[in-house]
């Protein structure tokens, strides 16, 4: 057994874990991260070139939360001299009166932040690549953007590292014996010792804390790249990060294009959700051919430009009931804290919820309202308003 006792052991090095490990070495912890794949896999949620950052939500709190994740964001840019967020404007889209549109509306009057409502022939006029549209409500966001997902995740794991925490890659965790007087955490080969343990397993998160039964669900993901003739037509300073909200209560969202197409970059568009319940250890990482087609005649109707998909990948979400994260301590052992159950939605607040685990490491508590996300909430019945991820 390794003797060292580490102030923090943070499990998952993804999104979530890489933000963690960095706030607290920043702080001065002795940190060590624990990474059952190597850095960068493609096996859970942070992986792949881009996710949509925006402060449009149906729920104010996710909204209030946002204008201090952007300032983290932007914070993260300046320590790291890289470009990370890239804003494009947003447009949500949907049949007259639909109820997301104007939860979303009234959620962003209520925090302040811009927006406004235009016509579908003002959308059509302003962003010509859309057809259709004509009859749609369209709300306009112009903060809206999207960040360099993977490249986001490299960052703070690179600047953990150069604030002394300690990453451990191909290290799968086997148990956390939180009874132990010093919470310890079994591997295959080692058991490591942490005053804290920050668990940002992901899709793992559940079978690492069985005893808590957290109500997650593991669901898999596919997700469409598009490589236009007239590229330029689709760059991030030409064409908006959008959502369309579709009568049968879908949504559909799609990224500007970004990344190298040789390396698997294009514009992105994919459903929201509705992927089928899985193991994190036994996904079919091979994208299906009928989800493939449901998108391209999407693209067909609504920007047919675009063309084919070129190509489509796989990923993980891991969903609460309501769709809300999980930011909580171990019900049984305040030296656990939980940040998992993001919902296909967690991504924008990584560098936010690397903060918060941080302060709640250091300071038992953090100045942050995340009484939203506590383990024993009252599931909240759904308000009949579809939900939107991404």
């Amino acid at each position: 057994m390794n003797t060292h006792i580490y102030d923090a052991i943070v499990i998952g090095a993804g999104g979530m874990g890489s933000a963690a490990a960095y706030h607290l070495a920043k702080s001065g912890a002795d940190v060590l991260v624990l990474e059952q794949f190597q850095r960068g896999h493609k096996f859970g949620s942070s992986h792949g070139e881009t996710r949509i950052i925006r402060f449009f939500y149906d729920k104010p709190f996710y909204t209030e939360l946002m204008k201090t994740a952007y300032a983290e964001w932007r914070d993260l840019e300046s320590v790291s001299g890289k470009s990370l967020l890239f804003i494009t404007g947003s447009v949500g889209f949907g049949a007259k009166g639909n109820p997301y549109g104007r939860a979303t509306k009234q959620s962003l009057d209520a925090a302040g932040v811009e927006s406004e409502w235009w016509n579908g022939t003002q959308l059509a006029n302003r962003f010509p690549q859309f057809q259709g549209v004509e009859d749609m409500d369209v709300l306009w966001q112009k903060d809206t953007g999207f960040l360099r997902a993977a490249a986001c995740t490299t960052t703070h794991l690179q600047l953990a590292e150069k604030h002394g925490a300690t990453v451990r890659e191909e290290t799968p965790v086997t148990e956390i014996n939180w009874q132990a007087d010093v919470p310890t955490i079994q591997t295959e080969n080692n058991q490591f010792q942490g005053r804290k343990i920050v668990v940002t397993a992901g899709a793992w998160a559940g079978i690492l804390l069985t005893e808590l039964d957290l109500p997650l669900t593991v669901t898999r993901q596919q997700v469409c790249y598009y490589q236009p003739t007239d590229i330029e037509r689709f760059q991030p300073d030409r064409f908006p990060v959008f959502v369309e909200s579709t009568p049968d209560g879908e949504f559909i969202y799609g990224i500007p294009a970004f990344g190298a197409f040789d390396a698997g970059g294009g514009l992105k568009i994919a459903r929201h959700g509705r992927g089928e319940t899985i193991s994190p250890d036994t996904p079919d990482r091979t994208p299906d051919p009928d989800y493939i087609a449901h998108i391209d005649a999407y693209v067909q109707e609504r920007i047919p430009e675009l063309g084919k998909a070129t190509h489509a990948e796989v990923c993980l979400y891991t969903e609460t009931p309501d769709e809300d994260f999980i930011i909580d301590a171990h019900p049984q052992c305040a030296n656990v804290l939980i940040a998992a159950g993001f919902s296909g939605h967690g991504f924008k607040f990584c560098a936010l919820v690397g903060r918060i685990m941080s302060e709640l490491v250091r300071n038992g508590e953090t100045g942050f309202d995340i009484h939203p996300f506590r383990i024993d909430r009252e599931q909240k019945i759904s308000s009949g308003i579809p939900r939107l991820q991404g």
